[in-house]
């Protein structure tokens, strides 16, 4: 291993947030995930799950810089597909950053609830 990669310290990377006319920047290290540098600077990224990549309330939109992400993992390509290279869409939880970039954070889209079928009476005749 090489002593000198060793000592180097963390490189930061800029985050902005930006949702309609509000804008949240912070710096995060190497390989830190969007939703902790959203917690950093109190952007408005939810999860259910605290990060696990189980409730997909993480989704966000990558406006600019892609490439300063890691790649899709097998969690996120199940739980959204492989449409991100088309929308830009990604999991807060699951990106991680590796260089500067520009998010959109999403709107939180809950569950629809399920009706319960309930059996009508018979009409009296």
């Amino acid at each position: 291993m090489n002593q000198e990669a060793d000592n180097r310290p963390p490189q930061n990377h800029r985050v902005v947030f930006r949702f309609g006319e509000k804008q949240w920047v912070t710096e995060v290290e190497d390989g830190a995930s969007l939703l902790d540098a959203a917690r950093q600077c109190e952007a408005p990224v939810h999860t259910l799950c605290n990060g696990i990549g189980a409730c997909v309330q993480c989704k966000i939109r990558v406006l600019e810089n892609s490439e300063a992400l890691s790649q899709p993992n097998d969690l996120e390509k199940d739980r959204i597909g492989n449409v991100f290279h088309i929308t830009g869409e990604r999991l807060g939880c699951q990106a991680l950053v590796y260089a500067d970039t520009v998010i959109e954070p999403l709107p939180v889209r809950l569950p629809k609830k399920r009706r319960r079928r309930t059996s009508t009476p018979p009409r009296p005749r």
